[in-house]
């Protein structure tokens, strides 16, 4: 039964709702989908399917094959990898305006908010899971970064390219129970600000952000169906 059944979806509701499946891997990559199962599922007609699967494929996120089918895109690491150096070029120039031209009191300010924050996120510290709440609190801290010195509008230049790298990092989270050392992480950030040093910020950052190459080779010899 669809979850729409007291009436229609819309267009935007059933791409929204694939979209966050295919982001949580609840439609997994490299997985054979069809607009005939869909129209089923959201109780909606074919052509409401259509452009719905068109409007997935201009983002990355299926891919149709002509007399094959069509298919929930599998996992580019490539792409990613070039999607999280530009994330990391703009948390980067965050973090130098942050502590190169922002007042002592304005980024105090900041400072208590990333505490608070920090303080959230600790209870989920033996999650071996990627719980929403948890989620949460890891894109509000990276948002307090950003609203600080009004660049969100950066990110919102990634918007569309976004979801590529939540699907990954959901994966690679849940893939090597990461929740620990994403705290960790988001500590040392944290400190190096405190601290007023932009280099260890800088690094730490960085180490935050990429976090491929440490299971690149694992995660495709486990998952090699995931993967391009």
């Amino acid at each position: 039964m669809s979850k729409y059944s007291n009436q229609p979806a819309t267009v935007e509701e059933v791409y929204q709702d694939m979209c966050d499946k295919i982001m949580n891997l609840q439609l997994k990559p490299g997985q054979k989908i069809s607009e005939n199962q869909m129209s089923d599922e959201y109780g909606v007609s074919r052509s409401v399917i259509r452009t719905v699967f068109t409007r997935l494929s201009q983002r990355r996120l299926i891919e149709v094959y002509p007399q094959r089918g069509t298919y929930i895109s599998k996992i580019d690491l490539d792409f990613i990898a070039d999607l999280l150096l530009l994330r990391t070029a703009i948390e980067k120039e965050v973090l130098y305006e942050i502590l190169e031209t922002m007042d002592g009191e304005k980024r105090e300010e900041m400072v208590a908010q990333l505490r608070d924050n920090l303080e959230k996120q600790k209870e989920y510290y033996a999650s071996e899971g990627y719980e929403m709440e948890f989620k949460s609190l890891d894109s509000e801290f990276h948002r307090i970064l950003l609203d600080s010195v009004q660049r969100h509008n950066l990110m919102e230049l990634m918007r569309e390219h976004m979801i590529h790298i939540f699907r990954w990092r959901n994966f690679n989270v849940i893939f090597d129970h990461r929740v620990p050392e994403l705290i960790e992480q988001h500590m040392m950030i944290y400190e190096a600000i405190h601290d007023n040093d932009l280099t260890r910020a800088l690094r730490a950052m960085s180490e935050h952000l990429e976090t491929i190459s440490n299971m690149h080779d694992r995660a495709k010899a486990k998952y090699p169906e995931y993967f391009v």
